[in-house]
């Protein structure tokens, strides 16, 4: 089934569900009215899902409405991964710590958040990342060479594959400045799209960059956020599988498959059986388990390949002599990049939200809490105007703990063209979803994108 018939499909099958998610406050228990007061037989139609972030729930949910008993297995002790709502009731402050941006184009996480009943909002900040000459003073970047950015995106739509694989042999900043941009505008694209990539645009592939900024579901184009916070998804998601198996702490150490069946080991000694798997984890985590038979060689080779871009985010409860509602600064020193969204705006106190990449969100990851207050705490007394709030100054989020991986979003270095096709086919009975799988990657939509590829070919 493709995927186009797949989601005809679905529609109609979550249609004729009945299912309603009544709006509550984010923190609250949310409960799910059915058109049945118990859950349809499956008649022994039983799947595992390997991780239980957005693509691994979003395939559990869409395998649960086609008649599947489900059962998710997450090593950690939460489910989201990389999303993560840091909320204060308080002092009036929500803040996504985790994946946070939708853009315009994302179709499939937008027509998630709206099948949930949950809204979205336009985010105060989506401008600073506009590629548009009404923006050229914010982004450092002339009028001239936007729009050379623009033919050069616009051009790259009608490209073939012998000409992609040629610009995937250099990255996006040499070929910049090949196309004219000077050292500061490529330095003023570094440091915005560190923000959302992780990365230098040295350290990825040109075609890559453009094949991202020519999409409609790019995640370099953001412009809403959820409201009440991205975690809302996960919770809503954990709640419509009130009914089925969700497994945390437990880490997969083996995958074993016969003719009809799979069987998959846990570190604790449990086996759990089931007539398919849906594998959503990283692929440098695929490596990791042990696989009967044996992953294939392209698959394995592809997980070496693929690589990600270090993020650390953070939290500063801080007072200002005027409104941060609009803050963005990019800065020399660990904290990186600042800014405040607008949910993070409280009656007296502001959550001011530190985006450190690379080597500097090492520094926050494996660094002790003293460690991490000292380089926030320098961080933003070269800044100034900002006074601390020294009972509760800080809130150190770590992806690397949540997920057991020091990266967060999947990036393609040169000459990585083609390596994440070969996913997209099942290994027999496993098929392989995550936000690195997707055909434009980085983002929610592409978590949720790669659940509606992978189920549509079960």
């Amino acid at each position: 089934m493709n995927r186009k018939s797949f989601l005809q499909k679905m529609s109609a099958v979550t249609l004729g569900a009945g299912l309603v998610l009544p709006k509550k406050s984010f923190g609250q228990s949310t409960t799910i009215t059915s058109a049945e007061t118990k859950p349809k037989s499956s008649g022994g139609k039983k799947a595992i899902v390997l991780g239980g972030g957005l693509s691994g729930l979003y395939s559990a949910y869409l395998l649960k409405q086609t008649g599947y008993d489900v059962t998710v297995i997450e090593r950690g002790d939460k489910l989201g991964g990389r999303i993560s709502t840091y909320e204060n009731p308080e002092l009036g402050i929500l803040q996504d710590l985790g994946g946070e941006w939708i853009g315009e184009g994302q179709t499939d996480i937008k027509s998630l958040v709206k099948q949930l009943n949950l809204d979205l909002v336009s985010s105060n900040i989506s401008d600073r990342f506009s590629l548009q000459k009404s923006n050229s003073d914010q982004l450092k970047i002339s009028p001239t060479s936007i729009d050379t950015l623009d033919k050069v995106i616009d051009l790259h739509k009608s490209l073939g594959n012998t000409q992609k694989q040629g610009l995937d042999k250099i990255n996006f900043s040499s070929y910049a400045r090949y196309q004219g941009l000077t050292e500061e505008e490529i330095r003023s694209m570094n440091d915005l799209y560190r923000v959302i990539l992780g990365a230098d645009l040295n350290q990825i592939s040109s075609e890559s960059v453009l094949d991202d900024l020519s999409a409609l579901q790019s995640a370099l184009k953001p412009k809403y956020q959820v409201r009440g916070g991205a975690e809302r998804i996960i919770k809503e998601l954990a709640n419509s599988l009130r009914n089925q198996e969700i497994l945390l702490g437990e880490t997969v150490t083996k995958v074993s498959q016969q003719k009809n069946q799979v069987t998959v080991d846990l570190s604790s000694g449990r086996s759990i059986k089931g007539s398919l798997v849906i594998c959503s984890l990283p692929a440098a985590a695929v490596l990791d388990i042990k696989w009967t038979p044996g992953l294939p060689k392209d698959l394995i080779y592809s997980a070496l390949r693929m690589q990600t871009g270090k993020i650390s985010k953070n939290l500063s409860l801080v007072k200002s002599k005027e409104s941060l509602s609009k803050f963005f600064l990019s800065t020399n020193t660990a904290a990186e990049t600042l800014y405040v969204s607008e949910s993070a705006v409280g009656t007296n106190i502001t959550a001011v939200t530190s985006i450190s990449t690379g080597d500097r969100a090492s520094l926050f990851e494996k660094g002790s809490e003293r460690q991490k207050k000292n380089l926030m705490t320098s961080s933003l007394e070269e800044v100034g105007d900002l006074e601390l709030i020294l009972e509760s100054p800080f809130v150190f989020h770590s992806f690397q703990k949540t997920t057991g991986r020091a990266g967060f979003v999947s990036l393609f270095p040169p000459g990585s063209f083609g390596i994440k096709d070969v996913w997209a086919e099942p290994f027999e009975r496993v098929f392989f979803a995550g936000e690195h799988l997707a055909f434009h990657t980085g983002s929610m939509d592409s978590a949720v994108a790669s659940a509606i590829q992978a189920i549509s070919k079960t």
